[in-house]
This record gives structure tokens, C-alpha cells and sequence, in this order.
């Protein structure tokens, strides 16, 4: 069973150091930003793709005592050990009510594991510089402090959802009640 763990550790790790060889433009020569969708309260936000480790169903958690309600708790993650905070409800927010449909966003913070509990995926997506827009970005005033950029395809809003934004909040930090 280590082996399959060490292989896919090794699988993973030779992704992230390969991942600045990627292409950073499309077939027409253009530039493009690349990030994984997301929604909440039925609104799109996207993260930039190198930010996420994995895309993960809802794992099964133990509450750890004395926490704040949004932190659900920890989780298994083939060994490592994941923090889960449902986004919604850190953000003031009832939880979403369809559990099917929510994923987790893991992202490695300097070897630490945190699981983002999000509404839905909604997909991989590609942006060229010309679809990215400065203006009316706050979907609310909860989500501003957040909101680092967007883009609009089609007549829809794609809000850039800042991660380290996230993480450098000092309210992030007090999980204790």
C-alpha cells in the first residue's frame, strides 16, 4: 500500500515541478490565465491553478474541540493531515445545503494542508488577457478583501478569488472560539 502512496507522491511532485514548462499561450500565440472555477451562493469565483494541489469530494472529518463552527475539522488525506473550513460559512454564510454537489479545493501551504470547502467546481478554464476586467468585482462587501481581479466571458463574471488574500486575514487565523 506504500508503494501506490509513494507512486502517486512521486506523480504529483514531478506535475509541480514541471508545471513552468507548461504552455503560457494558446494556439493563436496569445497569453492566457489559467484557473479552476468555482461557485458560492451561486456566484463564479476562480483561484489560479497553481494554487491547488487537488480537487477532492467532502472526506469524512473529526470535529476538533474548541473551534469555530466553519472549521469542520480534520481529515485523512492519504496519510497527511487536512484542515477543512467550509468558505461559506467562515465567510458569515449558512453552509450550502447540497452536500452532493461540494468539493474541496486542497491547497499545500508550506507543507500544510487546508481543504476549502466550496458550493461546486465548475471546471477548468482558460482566460485571454482581453477578457480580464477592473470593474464592479465585489459581488459583496463580506468577499471584497478577497476579490483580487476578474474576467468576463460571455456575459459572465468571473471573479478572482485570492487565496494568499485569504490566508494573510487575521481572522482566518482565530479558528479557536
Amino acid at each position: 500500500m506504500s508503494s501506490v502512496v509513494q507512486l502517486l507522491d512521486d506523480i504529483r511532485q514531478r506535475g509541480q515541478d514541471h508545471k513552468d514548462s507548461l504552455p503560457q499561450r494558446d494556439v493563436r500565440g496569445e497569453a492566457f490565465w489559467s484557473g479552476i472555477g468555482f461557485s458560492l451562493n451561486g456566484v463564479n469565483y476562480i483561484v489560479p491553478i497553481d494554487e491547488i494541489v487537488e480537487l477532492i469530494p467532502v472526506p469524512h472529518t473529526t470535529k476538533v474541540p474548541g473551534t469555530k463552527s466553519w472549521h469542520k475539522g480534520v481529515a485523512n488525506l492519504r496519510g497527511v493531515l487536512l484542515s477543512l473550513v467550509d468558505l461559506q460559512e467562515y465567510l458569515g454564510r449558512s453552509s450550502s445545503r447540497s452536500i452532493l454537489k461540494q468539493r474541496v479545493l486542497v491547497i499545500d501551504q508550506e507543507g500544510s494542508y487546508l481543504g476549502l470547502v466550496v458550493d461546486e467546481i465548475r471546471g477548468l478554464h482558460h482566460f485571454d488577457e482581453d477578457e480580464q476586467v477592473e470593474a464592479d468585482l465585489t459581488a459583496d462587501a463580506v468577499l471584497a478583501p478577497y476579490i483580487i481581479g476578474g474576467f468576463e466571458r460571455d456575459g459572465e463574471l468571473w471573479r478572482i478569488f485570492g487565496i494568499k488574500e485569504l490566508f494573510e486575514s487575521p481572522e482566518f487565523h482565530q479558528v479557536a472560539v
